[in-house]
């Protein structure tokens, strides 16, 4: 058989062509179509063409475009011969958070989302925004973030570590000399006392978590001076550290250079020292005038006191707390021995102190700015001060004490206080002041204390619980009017005419024009006086006063006991009664008319034996007995003086109360017996290493000038003349009878009883 290579070639190749095929070992024919049916066609490809399939199953091949950035270099596919371009591609929109940013990372491409990609920017070292501009909200220009931040430097940025431990007064100071406002973190920074800032600064704090807290002093003073001409802090706590820091010094010192300061939500707190040891203290600068501000702040745990404003004129002190200081809460207050610098101009609003000794303190009673103190009203300390809408509760001696001139004490609430011996609501040594409007609850010895004032005005205020709701003893041309005075155990009202403090230091006044007019006295137990006046007080008003008391515990007679001749009394009420009965008794040996103190209208049932005596229940009480002894002449060069009572009597005594070398009052302190009829003049002996003196004792008061009382007959009564004690006078010379359904108005003349008038 020939060979493939023996045959003819062909001329042409036709699909129809046969060839021989060995198919599962028998020899068979096949054409060229079935030989090549299956396989692909000729591919022809444009030049710069690939060749691929684009489709999702099998399929034929078809070319694949070259697209941007990309190159096919003969059978080469290039994409690094052109750069890529951002400009080529389409424009997008956000960015988002989610949109994707192309990196390359660890020699491989990778894609970030762009909120994860700007996260990230912070841990980058080396990066420096200073130069970046921003325009602030609502502003108009834009500046470096460098720039924004100088607005304040923080005073880590100077060293600062705030740990507690590490010293970083240097960093403090570098910050402060910056003339920038100096931010503080929420740390502890450790300061070296004293520590001078010396220009004006202004320290920003996170409230309750900025500290600066004193690690060390050497010497006394402050443990933070202020010497700059304006000084700010806020929300920095200031702690003295005494329990480290056991020095006398103050915390924080603003001096008399700084005429402006203000200090919002800090805290003042630990000072320790006898005479120094306060929290805040702005120091006097009067006569200049000032702008210091202390609001929201706090005051506690300091020895002395919390704060305490100078001499300033112009000082805001409103809604602080003060608590837990040795002394007092807020004090504005200075002693100069020469009298020319004053606190005036200064207002304390809205505060709160509790747990001290005393809550608020204005000014001193001291008129000589010496110690022992000279008690009085002259040369006030603190002038135009007001105090209002403040809260003190459990402080010990005083919840608002004040001493001054032109004080207005308004709106207070007091609760609580007073609960050292003589403590009170409010002691109120004032002249040309107000105390009004303010609410009083304590079982102290005093609601108000308001003795030894001059020219005020005590009303409108309401007192519940104190032994003694109002004092106003040793008070010349006072007002004690429109007061709710209830629950009190010993007297509502009491008036002493020599009023002297806890040592017996007197203030150097007597009492005198005094009203005590329109207010509201609640006799709360049988031993409860509503007024009481002592010792011969002059020019005394008691005038449209309610008195109340339930029945059983409280008694008509308890409205008012007075000590006194020189007394007006009108329109009083007890239980709203508009007259009582009053038949005479017999008293010692005269069928006596005993008619309540208080009573201008009574009403005669019975008189059988007629009337020889017409007196008030405490001149009955006190028949035979020393009332009062009224200082006639008060001589000079007295250092000791002592007072003997003569007369008919026994066992009456008396102590000479001396003022400035005169014989100022006299205070009975036993009554005696047997001096004689009610009125009746007693005379005293003053002795002492003085001359001049002269006084007179009375059994019983006297029938008061222009003291009036209508006696309505119900039945003919008899008025004795002849007899008659005290001396019963009318126009006809003789004794007088009134008819039945008549009436006799009887008027106090010269200690005697005149009829002024009579109705038939």
């Amino acid at each position: 058989m020939p060979t493939i290579d023996e045959l003819d070639a062909a001329t042409v190749s036709a699909d129809t062509d046969e060839f021989a095929a060995n198919q599962n070992g028998t020899t068979r024919k096949v054409t060229r179509a079935q030989i090549v049916a299956g396989l692909q066609p000729q591919l022809a490809l444009a030049q710069g063409a690939l060749l691929g399939y684009g489709g999702t199953s099998v399929g034929a091949p078809e070319p694949i475009a070259v697209g941007a950035n990309l190159q096919l270099s003969g059978a080469v596919l290039n994409g690094t011969t052109a750069p890529f371009s951002i400009s080529n591609l389409p424009t997008a929109v956000g960015p988002h958070g989610e949109d994707l940013v192309a990196l390359a990372q660890n020699g491989a491409n990778a894609a970030l989302p762009y909120a994860q990609f700007m996260a990230g920017l912070a841990g980058v070292a080396g990066i420096n925004a200073s130069a970046l501009a921003v325009t602030a909200t609502g502003a108009t220009a834009a500046r470096t973030l460098a720039a924004v931040a100088a607005d304040a430097v923080s005073v880590e940025d100077y060293g600062a570590v705030g740990d507690g431990v590490t010293d970083d007064t240097a960093s403090l100071a570098a910050a402060v000399a910056s003339g920038r406002p100096v931010r503080l973190g929420p740390n502890v920074y450790a300061v070296k006392g004293q520590w001078t800032i010396g220009v004006s600064t202004v320290l920003l704090g996170v409230p309750g978590k900025s500290i600066l807290r004193r690690i060390g002093q050497s010497g006394n003073g402050a443990f933070i001076s202020v010497q700059g001409g304006n000084f700010c802090a806020e929300g920095v706590t200031f702690d003295a550290n005494k329990q480290l820091v056991n020095i006398d010094s103050w915390d924080v010192l603003v001096t008399a250079q700084c005429t402006a300061s203000e200090f919002n939500c800090c805290v003042f707190r630990n000072a320790a020292g006898a005479n120094l040891g306060t929290g805040l203290v702005i120091q006097a600068s009067d006569p200049a005038a000032c702008q210091h501000v202390v609001r929201g702040c706090e005051f506690a745990a300091n020895t002395v006191h919390g704060l305490w404003v100078q001499a300033c004129a112009g000082v805001l002190v409103a809604e602080n707390r003060a608590h837990d200081n040795g002394q007092y809460g807020f004090n504005i207050d200075f002693t100069d021995p020469t009298f020319t610098q004053k606190a005036h101009l200064v207002q304390i609003l809205g505060n709160r102190a509790w747990n001290n000794v005393r809550g608020i303190a204005v000014g001193n009673f001291n008129a000589t700015n010496t110690v022992p103190p000279t008690w009085g009203n002259a040369n006030p300390d603190a002038i135009a001060i007001l105090v209002t809408g403040n809260l003190c509760h459990g402080n010990a001696l005083y919840g608002i004490s004040a001493a001054g001139q032109s004080l207005l004490i308004a709106g207070n609430l007091l609760v609580g206080n007073g609960t050292q011996v003589n403590g009170a609501g409010i002691l109120a040594n004032v002249i040309d002041s107000r105390v009004i409007d303010n609410t009083i609850a304590s079982s102290a010895t005093f609601g108000i204390d308001c003795g030894g004032s001059i020219g005020s005005d005590v009303s409108d205020n309401a007192v519940s619980g104190a032994a003694n709701g109002i004092n106003c003893g040793g008070s010349q041309n006072v007002r004690v009017t429109d007061n709710i005075v209830q629950a009190c155990s010993v007297t509502g009202i009491c008036v002493n005419n020599i009023e002297a403090d806890a040592t017996s230091v007197n203030f150097g006044i007597a009492c005198s024009g005094l009203a005590i007019t329109d207010n509201w006295i609640e006799l709360s137990t049988t031993a409860t006086t509503g007024v009481l006046l002592r010792d011969g007080p002059q020019n005394i008003l008691v005038a449209r006063n309610c008195f109340v008391g339930a029945t059983g515990s409280a008694n008509v007679v308890q409205c008012l006991v007075a000590d006194t001749d020189s007394l007006i009394i009108e329109g009083n009420h007890y239980n709203f009664s508009a007259r009582f009965t009053c038949d005479p008794v017999a008293l010692n040996s005269l069928q006596t008319l005993v008619f309540p103190d208080i009573a201008e209208s009574v009403m005669v049932t019975v008189a059988a034996s007629g009337v020889q005596s017409m007196l008030s229940s405490y001149q009955a009480a006190l028949q035979g007995k020393i009332s009062f002894v009224r200082v006639t002449a008060a001589g000079s060069g007295y250092t000791t003086a002592s007072v003997a009572i003569g007369g008919a009597g026994s066992g009456a005594a008396a102590q000479a109360v001396l003022a400035s070398g005169a014989l100022l009052g006299v205070v009975v302190t036993a009554r005696g017996s047997g001096y004689g009829p009610v009125g009746t003049a007693v005379p005293v002996t003053i002795t002492g290493d003085g001359t001049g003196a002269q006084a007179v004792a009375y059994a019983a008061p006297p029938v008061p000038e222009e003291r009036r009382v209508l006696v309505r007959c119900n039945c003919p009564v008899l008025f004795n003349l002849s007899g008659s004690s005290p001396l019963q006078e009318n126009w006809t010379g003789a004794d007088l009878t009134i008819p039945a359904n008549g009436a006799a108005q009887w008027i106090g003349t010269w200690g005697t009883w005149q009829a002024a008038s009579a109705t038939h």
